[in-house]
């Protein structure tokens, strides 16, 4: 007869093992449910939306007709909640089953989307990568343990304060999908942006959102290894634009040598003069993973660098 798992054991087993068995397990033992939420649990995602919890790739959903979807993959199974149960409070009962009182979630990427903050039951999560969507970054401090920060990536919607100081520091920053009326409001403080590494996603891109940057940094400067890329969900302008650059530029442009980089759209990327001590890379890269997306790079590279994909790769 094999002896028990002592209170150390036990917790380091369910410490790591994969959050949706843990659950699961533990749901079918009184003794095991009175400690489960106290011991830290490890995600790999985590994003709590309106009416969705999704943990890892199995996604939960509260309907309205008295039904919670699961769903893993293209698997699927719907259970049946009580008649007399208004939605609303079945929605809050499975945001306290699966996040309720725990206080030590490590998730690495973690998505906030489309919900009311003051409805999210009490719970703390250390992670490397946010997402946030229909909230502004302080509404939801409170669930993201401080440790977090710098943020390895955070991802928002372009109406933040991009001097908030979480904002500043992550290591990467996207702002999401930007629409004509987001951009233009908008237009003043993306410019603005003091981050290293960032991504300006838009709905539709045009020239004079990419001409508007490049201006920006040719007349108040930008600090070499800057990185911005202008992406667009429909994939279909990249080349035009770089053509357009091409055109305006003309002058004072130089072409980038040794262009062999597969990932690199079919219009010559060129660098720009920047001031005496550095330049501005310029060229178009498409997606390497499986969704098509295509962007305009523009880098802030010195004056001495060649001009060749060796400064392009892996942007």
């Amino acid at each position: 007869m094999t002896n028990k798992l002592s209170y150390p054991g036990l917790k380091c087993v369910l410490e790591y093992l994969e959050a949706n068995r843990r659950i699961y397990i533990t749901a079918r033992s009184p003794a095991l449910r009175r400690i489960e939420k106290s011991i830290p649990i490890h995600l790999k995602f985590l994003e709590v939306e309106k009416d969705d919890i999704c943990v890892n790739d199995i996604q939960m959903r509260v309907y309205p007709y008295n039904k919670i979807m699961f769903k893993k993959g293209e698997k699927r199974y719907e259970w049946d909640y009580p008649m007399d149960l208004k939605h609303k409070k079945a929605v809050e009962m499975l945001n306290e089953y699966y996040l309720g009182g725990r206080m030590n979630i490590y998730a690495d990427d973690l998505w906030f989307v489309n919900r009311e903050a003051e409805s999210f039951p009490k719970f703390n999560v250390t992670t490397n990568k946010l997402t946030i969507l229909d909230f502004l970054l302080g509404d939801i401090l409170q669930y993201i343990n401080p440790s977090s920060f710098p943020l390895k990536k955070l991802a928002i919607e372009c109406y933040h304060d991009f001097n908030h100081p979480h904002i500043r520091s992550a290591n990467s920053l996207r702002i999401l999908l930007m629409g004509d009326d987001e951009k233009h409001e908008n237009a003043a403080n993306i410019l603005s942006i003091q981050n290293k590494n960032v991504v300006l996603s838009y709905i539709e891109l045009e020239f004079v959102d990419v001409m508007g940057v490049l201006q920006y940094w040719m007349e108040n400067g930008k600090e070499v290894g800057t990185t911005f890329s202008c992406s667009d969900y429909r994939c279909v302008v990249v080349d035009g634009i770089l053509n357009q650059l091409r055109n305006e530029f003309n002058e004072i442009m130089s072409e980038l040598d040794g262009a062999s980089d597969q990932n690199l759209v079919g219009t010559p990327g060129f660098s720009i003069p920047l001031n005496s001590s550095s330049k501005i890379l310029v060229y178009g890269r498409r997606n390497s993973e499986n969704i098509p997306n295509e962007k305009i790079v523009l880098k802030v590279v010195s004056s001495q660098a060649d001009d060749n994909t060796m400064e392009m790769e892996h942007q």
